[in-house]
C-alpha cells in the first residue's frame, strides 16, 4: 500500500512515530532502568500507559481497522504466522550449529534457567490468562498497529517487509531479558523473535489492519509456555500443543497463502 504525503505530513508522521516508539521503549526498559517488579505496577507501565499514549497519538485509526476482514486475517494470521516460525525454527539450528562451532560450551548459557517460568502452577495458570488479555492485544497493538504501521507510511512505497522487518527488530529488543539469562546464545531468541514479528506484520498488511487475529494467535504462542508450568504432570503439553499451533500454521500458509 503506497501513502501519498507532503513534506509536512511526513514531517508530522515522523514526530508521532518517535514520540509513540520512545514511550513505549521507556516503557519497557523502565522495569530494568528503575527495577519495577510485581505483576500490577509492570503491566501498568509496560503495557497500559504507553498504550494509552499510543491511543492518544493515532490509536482510534489503528482501532478501527481491528476488526477487518476476519477471514483474510484468520487465513494470512496463521498461514504467515506458520511460515515464518519455520523459517525461525531453521534460522534457529542455523545459529545454533554456528555457536556450537565457536563455542562448544554454548549450551551451558542454554541451560540457564528463566524466572519467568520459575513459578507456581497458580501463577502459570494466571499468566496463560495473562498472554491472552494483555500481552497478546496490548503488543500486538503497540508492534503491529503503531510502530509496523507508521512506520509504513513513514516509508512510503516499501515493500511491506522492509517496515516489517525494522519493526520486528525493534519487537526483538524490547525482550532484553534474554541477552542478560543467555548471553551470546540469545542471537538464538532474538532471531525467533524477529521472525514471529514478521509473521504477525504480514498477517496485520495483508488483512488491512486486523488486530484480532495477531493478538489471538501471539496470545495463544505465549501461552503454550506457561502451560508447561501450569500442569506439572504433563510438562510436555504445552509443547505439543505449540508445536500443533505452527503445525496449522504452516499448512495455512502453505496451502492458503504460498500456494496463491
Amino acid at each position: 500500500m503506497a501513502y501519498n504525503q507532503t513534506a509536512v505530513e511526513r514531517r508530522m508522521n515522523f514526530r508521532r512515530y518517535s514520540i509513540g516508539l520512545l514511550v513505549i521503549m521507556l516503557g519497557t526498559y523502565s522495569q530494568y532502568i528503575f527495577g519495577i517488579r510485581g505483576l500490577v505496577y509492570g503491566t501498568l507501565v509496560v503495557y497500559v500507559i504507553p498504550a494509552i499514549i499510543i491511543y492518544l497519538l493515532d490509536g482510534k485509526v489503528i482501532l478501527s481497522k481491528a476488526k477487518n476482514n476476519l477471514r483474510s486475517a484468520l487465513r494470512y494470521g496463521f498461514g504467515y504466522f506458520g511460515v515464518f516460525s519455520a523459517a525461525g525454527i531453521a534460522l534457529a539450528l542455523l545459529l545454533l550449529a554456528i555457536l556450537f562451532a565457536f563455542d562448544p560450551k554454548i549450551g551451558e548459557l542454554l541451560n540457564n534457567p528463566n524466572p519467568l517460568f520459575e513459578i507456581s502452577p497458580d501463577l502459570a495458570w494466571f499468566m496463560l490468562l495473562f498472554s491472552f488479555v494483555i500481552v497478546g492485544p496490548f503488543e500486538e497493538f503497540m508492534f503491529r498497529g503503531f510502530i509496523f504501521g507508521e512506520l509504513q507510511k513513514i516509508m512510503g512505497g516499501r515493500h511491506w517487509l522492509m517496515p516489517a522487518l525494522a519493526s520486528s527488530f525493534l519487537f526483538s529488543i524490547i525482550h532484553l531479558y534474554y541477552l542478560l539469562l543467555f548471553g551470546t546464545a540469545s542471537v538464538i531468541q532474538f532471531a525467533q523473535i524477529i521472525m514471529f514479528g514478521l509473521g504477525m506484520c504480514g498477517a496485520y498488511y495483508k488483512s488491512g489492519g486486523n488486530l484480532i487475529v495477531p493478538a489471538f494467535i501471539h496470545g495463544a504462542f505465549d501461552a503454550t509456555s506457561f502451560l508447561v508450568v501450569a500442569i506439572p504432570q504433563n510438562p510436555f503439553l504445552g509443547l505439543q500443543l505449540k508445536i500443533v499451533l505452527i503445525l496449522i500454521g504452516i499448512f495455512v500458509g502453505i496451502s492458503k497463502v504460498v500456494g496463491r
